[in-house]
């Protein structure tokens, strides 16, 4: 939290998360939502995903370039929303 953004990455004090929500369709542990591999984003996700996100951007002013997936910036499975598009 000391450097400034884009010198590190956001933190839930200074963000907003968008969540998709999707089964885990396969597991290798106890917990599959930590070693599982979730499923694809739909049609409608996405559209109402790229919505969100131009409203976000145009309204705010938020870059395209501040606009990170959640496994990128934070500990958790690379498989979550994998396919969204925005």
């Amino acid at each position: 939290m000391a450097k400034p953004t884009p010198q590190r990455y956001p933190s839930n004090e200074d963000s907003i998360g968008i969540e998709i929500v999707g089964a885990v369709v396969a597991g290798k542990s106890r917990n599959p939502a930590e070693q599982g591999v979730y499923e694809t984003v739909n049609e409608r996700q996405n559209a109402s995903l790229q919505w969100l996100i131009a409203e976000l951007t145009s309204t705010f002013g938020v870059p395209m370039s501040e606009i990170f997936r959640h496994p990128v910036v934070s500990r958790k499975n690379p498989t979550e929303a994998e396919s969204a598009s925005w």
